[in-house]
Formats: C-alpha cells, structure tokens, sequence
C-alpha cells in the first residue's frame, strides 16, 4: 500500500463511450466535453483529499451557519469544490486549493456518465466516484432527498435552454423527474411557485439560478418572487452562492504554495506589487473562468476594486497527471468534490468529478475538446476507505 497520493487514468475510447452514452437512454450529452478516459485514485490520495475537505469545511464553518437575509430556507447544503494536481519536490504531486463554491452543477450529467462507463471499464462496484450511499439505496434516490425530495420540484435558472448546461439541466429531468423553468415564469402563489402554463404549483425548488448574473432590476424582481414563495423547500439556496465563494479562501489558513489573501490584505501589496508575476487574481463573482487574471500587472493589480472583491493566489505549477494518447501532450488535471451538508450529519461526498485538460484550463464550457480532455469521474475503492 503506497503511502504517496497516486492517480492512474485509463482509456475506454471515444467511439465505445458514444455507443455507452446512448444505451444509457439519458438526454444527449456533448461529447467533445467529456473525456473517454476515467481515473482511479489510491487509498492515500483519497485520505489527502478527505483531509483537505475537513479542514475546509471546519474551517467554514462559522460562515457556513451565519444566518443569511430573511428568506425562508436560507441554508448552506452544498459545495463546490474544486483542486488542482500541482508540483511537489519529493512527490508525484500535491492538492492546491482553485475555488470553492456554493452550488449544484454537473450531478446530472456526473450520473449520465458514470452509467456509461459503468458499461466499459468493468470495476468492481466496490470502485466508486462518491461516498457510499446508505445500504440497499441508490446514488440518484440517496440524491433526491437532496434535490428533489417533493413530487413537485422545479429547477430554476435564467433562460434554461439558451444556455450551454441545458444538457446538464435536461438530464435532472431525467433522472430525477423535476420540472426545469425560466424563473420568470413562475410566479408566488400561497407561498409555492405557480407556474401558470402548466397549472402546476411547486413546493420544492432545485436552484441552478446566480442571481448575481441578473440586471439589477430582473435581480431585484427574482427575488421578491423567490423571497415571497414563503413555503417551498430549496436546495442550492440562492442566498448562499454570495455567502460561500471564491473569496471564501482567503478567510482560511492555507499551505504556503496555495495561500490566498484579499487584494487589500496581500503582503505583496506594501511592494507596490513588485512581485505580480508570483499570483493570479480571481474575482470574487467570477464563474466558468470569468474574472480571472492569470498573469497581472502591477499596475492591474493596483487598481483592483475593494474591500473584498478580488482575491490573490500564489501561483502554482500544474503537473502533469498523464499523457494524452493521440497527441502526447501532458495531461493537467483538477478534481471537483460536490460536497452535500446537511445539519445533523457528516458531510457527505456526491462527485468526485476529474476534469483534464492539455493546458491546465479546466473549464470547459463552449469548448471543444480531444478525446482525452474533458469530464471524467476519479474513482476510489470504497471497501479499503
């Protein structure tokens, strides 16, 4: 049993996973984002990684229980979190903290693929990209307590189908049978969101909505028709993807190589940034590789709003976590844990999510990509766990 993080990829091929993909029967998925490769990754590695999320998550925790606007349900339930594969002196590679989050993306299209390469890659089903679910229950009934726990639950975002997760959010109709809606369809009525072109009311309401990305008077809007449906269950509430965020990590201690402070706090700051070229600049509202400064200037930096609006990283180096097999180039990789909290109980794992990439860019949105690139799942052997 090795003691050092390890991960190994394996290929299935591009044409046997297309095949994989439709005898699973779920809604189409883009190809060109997901990789024909999965991983497995040792016991050591999944101690790292266990270990790097508690000490997140403690270290959240007064913020995770701060008490939120007066809206009803307002409670944090799941994290996005993500880490990169970076340079180690005597290791493989060690874990840098990326970003953390407060929301729910990619479960649907998770579940989707991990059906179809359940059908190629032949691990044991003690081999899984997620925490055990309880005895005799199944990842997506164990999930719906979570996101869809009522018959009528509806999943809300800002023009749903104009948007390049549409397939993610086809696949939650899918798999767990939710209504999916423009929010400005729906409208308040007796503390449940009514739906008037379909007469449905809906007592449960799966969030996909950033209510930051809204014009100020379409947010203001939302959420007085959000705030007044006074009655519904949430999951993702959208109060809490501002109260858990990028910016969150500068409000931890952090190892030296993946420390990150407020602009305004930065030691680098009394230098007049002499030393801009050691950091990356991430906006605290910036998602899906928005707001991002890979390589800033001093005077860029300087001129940064505050108070706690960017935050600055010490720059890492990505190391390569294999090769791609048609092009030989590197392949970088960064794990995305989905975490569901839930008072009363440990956190509990829902994705182990890998993302590759041949230029250390995980976000793959409106990109297409070689086969070997893209989302896969990280699997860990649940019966040595």
């Amino acid at each position: 049993m090795s003691a050092v993080p390890q991960i190994t990829l394996h290929r299935l091929g591009a044409e046997p996973l297309r095949q994989a993909l439709a005898e699973v029967r779920a809604p189409h998925l883009p190809q060109s984002q997901m990789s024909d490769h999965y991983a497995q990754g040792n016991g050591a590695l999944h101690r790292a990684l266990q270990a790097k999320v508690a000490h997140l998550v403690e270290a959240l925790g007064p913020q995770l229980r701060r008490p939120r606007p007066q809206w009803h349900g307002a409670t944090a339930d799941v994290l996005a979190l993500d880490l990169a594969f970076v340079e180690h002196p005597q290791q493989p590679f060690e874990l840098a903290w990326v970003e953390i989050q407060a929301f729910t993306s990619m479960l649907p299209t998770f579940h989707t693929l991990h059906q179809a390469q359940r059908r190629l890659h032949g691990l044991d089903p003690r081999w899984l990209p997620h925490d055990p679910a309880p005895y005799g229950v199944s990842w997506a009934e164990h999930l719906r307590r979570w996101v869809a726990p009522k018959p009528a639950t509806v999943l809300i975002e800002d023009r749903p189908r104009e948007r390049a997760t549409w397939p993610d959010l086809d696949a939650a109709r899918h798999w767990w049978q939710v209504a999916v809606h423009d929010w400005s369809e729906l409208i308040p009525a007796h503390g449940l969101l009514y739906h008037p072109g379909t007469a449905r009311h809906f007592g449960h309401v799966w969030n996909r909505l950033i209510l930051s990305d809204l014009p100020r008077f379409e947010r203001q809007r939302a959420e007085a028709t959000l705030i007044a449906a006074d009655k519904v269950g949430w999951h993702s509430h959208p109060a809490w993807y501002e109260g858990i965020h990028k910016g969150s990590l500068a409000d931890v201690a952090l190892a030296d190589h993946e420390a990150c402070h407020w602009v305004e706090n930065s030691p680098l700051r009394a230098s007049g940034w002499q030393a801009a070229h050691a950091c990356v600049a991430k906006a605290v509202a910036g998602h899906s590789g928005s707001g991002l400064l890979l390589a800033p200037t001093a005077e860029q930096l300087a001129a940064l709003p505050t108070p706690r609006q960017w935050i600055v990283q010490n720059r890492f180096r990505q190391t390569p976590i294999g090769v791609h097999p048609d092009t030989g180039k590197p392949l970088f990789g960064e794990v995305r844990c989905m975490l569901g909290v839930e008072p009363g109980r440990p956190p509990w794992v829902m994705a182990w999510i890998l993302r590759l990439s041949t230029n250390g860019i995980a976000t793959l949105t409106g990109r297409h990509t070689l086969p070997g690139e893209g989302m896969t799942m990280l699997y860990f052997d649940a019966a040595a766990a």
